[in-house]
């Protein structure tokens, strides 16, 4: 599996998928590793290989969000202006994940603006699906009923 059938790069050039692989490390973590935290520089971006990855919110870890699906990306503060990540990402599974290192990212997308609309097209998509998801499950817990 690789990078370039992330999500992400639909709708990108193939010379924007060379240089994005180009950047991209494959890293392997244990169950419990934790990937980040909240407050930590948001220094990259991951889309994961293999495994289950929890995403939480606040002190008490509030599970927000299961990324679970091959090739899913997460980690992406940094491409949206924040300077540090919002929550935490701790491995649920052992996982084998591609890292991406957030600036050098940013400088390949300043650069070829038609693969940068088409990838935070893909972003702003993905967002919203996980937004609406979040939606459901939390009109579900107040009215036993689901939005989607």
């Amino acid at each position: 599996m690789d990078i370039q059938r992330s999500e992400l790069l639909r709708g990108v050039s193939s010379d924007f998928v060379k240089q994005i692989r180009a950047i991209t490390v494959k890293e392997s973590y244990d169950t419990g590793d934790i990937l980040f935290r909240k407050g930590d520089p948001a220094e990259y971006l991951y889309v994961l290989l293999m495994g289950r990855i929890k995403l939480s919110l606040g002190e008490r870890k509030q599970v927000v969000h299961i990324v679970s699906r091959s090739r899913e990306a997460f980690g992406w503060s940094s491409l949206v202006g924040r300077k540090s990540y919002a929550g935490w990402a701790e491995c649920e599974t052992p996982a084998t994940l591609q890292k991406i290192d957030s600036h050098k990212l940013l400088k390949i997308l300043e650069k070829d603006p038609v693969s940068a609309s088409a990838f935070y097209r893909q972003l702003a998509a993905m967002l919203g699906s996980r937004l609406l998801q979040s939606y459901s499950r939390y009109e579900k817990v107040f009215t036993g009923k689901t939005l989607i």
